[in-house]
């Protein structure tokens, strides 16, 4: 059968460039190697113009599946999966790397821009970190090739699985219609994708995933040169640079969830978010033992390890999230495409070669006798150093639990609670880093003398314990280790603030460590204080149980609003008071008061939404406003979506006993009695009947009580008939099914006009007190890794 309007150039052509650009790294892999083997600027040449040919064809196919998605080919998988045609074109990137493809392709598509940049200007370096970097391209080339090779498939392609060859689509009677392209459409990109942030918080992470490669080549280099020594002079701005863009990534990642999720925060120790943010804490700690070896010449085997545990870190996250052992834990992680063996051989290759290498070398490494002293600056580094990789451990230890269970059949559970799990490990592990944080940078390389260390801290210690002593009490906490906290973090800022004032005049570039430990003294105030005192001020005011909509729902957490009501929130006025659909999003207007001068002003608005998506499922997203000292949060946790039509009936059943409730669209009914009766108006009732009356209170929206009564009839010991309760100024019709005597339950049909519905929502609101302390935070750690990151390229030029 010849199928019309297919574009199968397309999937050919990014398939050739998918090739070629395996076949390209892997022979710049080969030339690199013997260019550095034989000392042979002819292999080198060979290697950088292999790169170059392989970074061209990375940006071939990146190109190709663009323009596939863009044109909607969805007689391709990919495409079909991840885009359709009413999605808005400003998530075409999303699509892009929403799949395992794609993302894969995005992690190449960085890495050939360093090695590009790596390659620029040739050093002595050039040809084993090359190599290195380039056999790093070969292992994530393989994973999209999609090829076939002696009954096993490498890899899976986005440019060679049609949709009416896929294994789950084969079958389908449509691709019996040679013009099956007319009448098709995707299914979409995933509505949590749908956000600005998702369109930049990928490539951020996998550029800061990307850059943990070359402090790795460098240090993989300077054991397999025996270069022990030199190797950190160019590795040490990279491994600030890699901090720098993954700790953006990650918190990009933290400012999505706020802002796109409803789960009420900014961070819920996913094992997806676990997995990128542990490189990211073995890095940092790296980073920091390369500055003490730089200025003292120990801890080299600490910052050799930590740097490339960092990069291994990266590899096994990978595995993790894509493999699909975490399908069943994490609600971020990949499905499995088969590709886990093939993750596996990727992630054991560079362990094994990491051991050998130090293993071999262990011996030949420098070592220093002299130990440091307790009040050196290199001392405190290395035990925070040490303590950010015991908190990696304890992270990706409990993280990597389904792989525990599967190697070692072993069936441990993860906790029930994971953030009160979790928390309590790492807030003691916080307080010890931000406490080190808080005077490292005031002792000096080589030891400082403790009498006149201690003078010159004693301002910082005095104030921040002042001020943690009144913030712990206007905060009312009461657990040791939050307040602990609460006065390391404050300590970190104004320990690091007077470094700042002390060195500001003339030594502008060595401010750079003292802003980022300033920013890191305020994301952790700022995440202690909004999540610790966060309140949810949401305590439903109305006269309606919401247990009866879910008994997932507490009424201490949740409103009900019903349109045009007015109810107290907290110290406001709330009220709903439209509903806006805009394309996919159907937004609620949720107007807040205020009472101020003996009157009632409204003071603003909230938009939370829900974005409907019938192929994936409707998803709710917050709304917040944003105020100095705190946010409240708004998001909506039922809500019926449809709108009501007038003459048309929702009809649904319900067994009921006697008091039990059942929730309508415009009140609550609750079952009071049920007993036989002898007479109906205007209904005769014969010798013989069976008749039983159901009474029914319904309390509407108004608080107002309605005795309604619905009869069941047995007549004849066969023939059944009943008269349903009627409620025509409710549009609502009550009728008696059945009865089962067992459980002495009746059977009651529920129809409702869809006109005459109470349009309701029950909202949900969270006060987030000081969250911008936090966000504040972020916006330093990254200036101030920046200056860090400048800092370290003038010093490597000089």
């Amino acid at each position: 059968m010849e199928f019309q309007g297919e574009h199968l150039f397309s999937g050919q052509l990014g398939h050739f460039l998918v090739l070629l650009s395996f076949v390209a790294a892997g022979l710049s892999c080969f030339a690199f190697l013997k260019g550095h083997q034989e000392s042979d600027e002819k292999w080198e040449r060979l290697g950088k113009l292999s790169f170059r040919l392989h970074t061209v064809s990375v940006f071939g196919m990146i190109g190709v599946l663009f323009y596939m998605l863009i044109n909607s080919f969805f007689e391709y998988h990919y495409v079909w999966q991840h885009s359709s045609l009413d999605m808005p074109v400003r998530y075409i990137f999303s699509c892009f790397w929403e799949g395992q493809e794609g993302s894969f392709m995005l992690w190449i598509f960085w890495n050939a821009v360093l090695g590009n940049i790596l390659l620029y200007k040739r050093s002595e370096w050039t040809a084993s970190v090359m190599a290195i970097f380039s056999s790093v391209q070969v292992f994530l080339s393989s994973m999209i090739l999609g090829t076939v090779v002696l009954g096993y498939k490498i890899g899976s392609s986005p440019f060679t699985t049609l949709l009416r060859e896929h294994v789950d689509f084969a079958n389908l009677p449509l691709f019996q219609n040679p013009a099956y392209l007319e009448s098709l459409d995707g299914r979409g990109l995933n509505p949590l994708l749908q956000n600005y942030w998702m369109t930049i918080h990928p490539p951020t992470l996998f550029l800061g995933f990307a850059l943990t490669l070359i402090p790795f080549a460098y240090a993989l280099s300077g054991l397999w040169r025996r270069k022990y020594n030199e190797w950190m002079k160019p590795g040490l701005p990279w491994a600030y640079v890699g901090i720098m863009v993954l700790g953006t990534g990650i918190l990009m990642g933290g400012a999505w969830a706020y802002e796109a999720l409803s789960f009420g925060g900014f961070w819920a120790w996913d094992p997806v978010e676990n997995a990128s943010l542990v490189p990211w804490l073995t890095l940092v700690g790296g980073a920091h033992l390369m500055m003490i070896h730089r200025n003292k010449g120990t801890s080299l085997f600490g910052a050799i390890a930590l740097v490339m545990i960092s990069f291994l870190l990266v590899l096994y996250s990978t595995f993790l999230t894509r493999s699909g052992i975490l399908g069943d834990s994490s609600v971020h992680a990949f499905t499995d495409l088969g590709m886990s063996g093939q993750l596996l051989l990727y992630l054991l290759f560079y362990i094994v070669l990491t051991i050998l290498a130090i293993a071999i070398r262990f011996r030949d490494l420098p070592r220093t006798k002299k130990e440091e002293p307790l009040w050196s600056r290199e001392f405190w580094m290395f035990i925070g150093a040490l303590v950010l990789l015991v908190s990696a451990f304890q992270i990706i230890f409990n993280t990597s639990l389904p792989v525990i269970n599967k190697i070692f059949g072993t069936k441990l559970a993860a906790p029930t609670d994971i953030k009160d799990f979790y928390n309590s490990w790492q807030v003691p592990f916080a307080v010890i880093v931000s406490f080190i944080m808080g005077f490292v940078q005031m002792l000096r390389y080589h030891g400082s003398k403790f009498g006149p260390f201690i003078k010159k801290l004693s301002i910082a210690l005095l104030l921040s314990a002042a001020l943690a002593i009144a913030a712990a009490l206007s905060l009312e906490f009461q657990n040791p280790f939050l307040i602990a906290l609460l006065w390391t973090s404050i300590f970190a800022i104004i320990g690091n603030t007077q470094y700042f004032i002390e060195i500001w005049r003339g030594k502008v570039r060595k401010v750079g460590s003292s802003v980022a430990h300033v920013g890191f003294g305020f994301i952790l105030l700022g995440a202690l204080i909004s999540a610790g005192k966060s309140d949810k001020i949401s305590m439903n005011t109305s006269s309606f149980d919401i247990t009866a909509l879910s008994e997932e729902m507490s009424n201490r957490e949740n409103l009900l609003l019903v349109k045009g009501d007015t109810l107290p929130m907290g110290k406001y006025l709330v009220s709903y008071t439209d509903r806006i659909r805009e394309d996919q999003n159907l937004r609620f207007k949720i107007d807040f008061f205020e009472r101020k001068d003996q009157g009632i002003n409204k003071v603003f608005t909230l938009f939370p939404f829900v974005q409907l998506n019938p192929r994936m499922g409707n998803v709710p997203e917050p709304d917040t406003k944003h105020f100095l000292d705190h946010d409240i949060y708004t998001h909506v946790t039922y809500a019926v979506l449809e709108e009501p039509k007038e003459g048309e009936y929702d009809e649904r059943e319900a067994w009921m006993a006697v008091h039990d409730t059942a929730f309508l669209s415009k009140g609550i009914l609750f079952l009071d009695s049920i007993f036989p009766v002898k007479e109906i108006e205007d209904q005769e009732i014969e010798p013989g009947d069976i008749a039983v009356a159901a009474k029914f209170e319904l309390w509407d929206f108004n608080t107002v009580k309605h005795d309604l009564y619905a009869y069941f009839i047995l007549r004849d010991t066969s023939f059944v008939f009943n008269i349903p309760a009627i409620k025509e100024d409710m549009g609502l019709r009550l009728s008696f099914q059945s009865i089962d005597p067992q459980t002495e339950k009746i059977q009651i049909k529920i129809e409702e006009e869809q006109a005459e519905k109470k349009d309701f929502i029950v909202l949900q609101a969270i006060v987030f007190p000081y969250i911008n302390l936090l966000w504040l935070g972020c916006v330093l750690m990254v200036i101030g890794t920046f200056i860090a990151v400048v800092q370290r390229l003038k010093l490597r030029k000089n």
